[in-house]
């Protein structure tokens, strides 16, 4: 159970770690230039914590196979990261045009 809790914080602490870009910047645009850049290294972010979550999903599966719960959660996990970096892509495609 302490292992759930921790994974919970360390998953909370990365989400609230990404960028904080969809500020509306005025009538102009929705996001300036340096808000484009906190969107890209969000994306980022978010697509590195999945690819993490993905491999520790695979290592525990070699490692531990018995332990379900455990791969299901950062499965979870990983998956919610790969739609982050999904939805922030989007938001920089239609915002952060060149």
């Amino acid at each position: 159970m302490t292992g759930d809790i921790s994974m919970k914080k360390s998953i909370l602490i990365c989400l609230l770690s990404l960028p904080g870009a969809l500020l509306f910047a005025g009538d102009h645009d929705l996001l300036d230039e340096n808000a484009c850049n906190e969107t890209k290294e969000g994306i980022g972010g978010a697509l590195g914590i999945a690819d993490y979550l993905f491999k520790e999903v695979e290592r525990l599966d070699k490692e531990k196979p018995k332990n379900e719960q455990k791969q299901k959660e950062l499965f979870e996990a990983a998956l919610a990261f790969s739609e982050i970096a999904e939805n922030y892509s989007t938001v920089y495609a239609v915002w952060c045009k060149d």
